[in-house]
């Protein structure tokens, strides 16, 4: 058995490394650790990173993808704050707000097309 100690970080393909950067570091104010120009760019807060992978030109599984791959869901403490905040950056919501399982979600597009999710639980 592996035994997990935690995830060092989530990929997320982009087209536009630069746009998107600028989208999550505004967004969620996520800092960049480390950069790789025109490559990738790791960014985050303590216990949440994303690699930001460049994939324009590349060969693999993530450039060939004919529709968004990916599902990254994060918990948030004011749930209709966030609605405002990425109204006001006029991010498309694709889906919700909707209620389930004692709170409420929302799915919104980044600028390459994934799929996010913000989450609010009652306690």
């Amino acid at each position: 058995m592996i035994i997990v100690e935690g995830i060092d970080y989530i990929v997320i393909p982009t087209g536009d490394l630069e746009t998107s950067v600028k989208f999550y570091s505004e967004l969620f104010d996520f800092e960049t650790i480390e950069e790789r120009t025109g490559e990738f760019a790791i960014i985050g807060l303590d216990s949440v990173n994303i690699k930001l992978l460049h994939t324009n030109g590349s060969k693999g599984a993530l450039s060939e993808a004919k529709s968004p791959v990916l599902s990254f869901v994060l918990d948030v403490d004011d749930f209709t704050e966030a609605i405002v905040e990425l109204e006001s950056k006029s991010v498309q919501i694709v889906r919700g707000p909707e209620a389930r399982d004692g709170g409420e979600f929302l799915h919104f597009l980044d600028p390459s097309g994934n799929i996010l999710e913000i989450n609010y639980k009652e306690d």
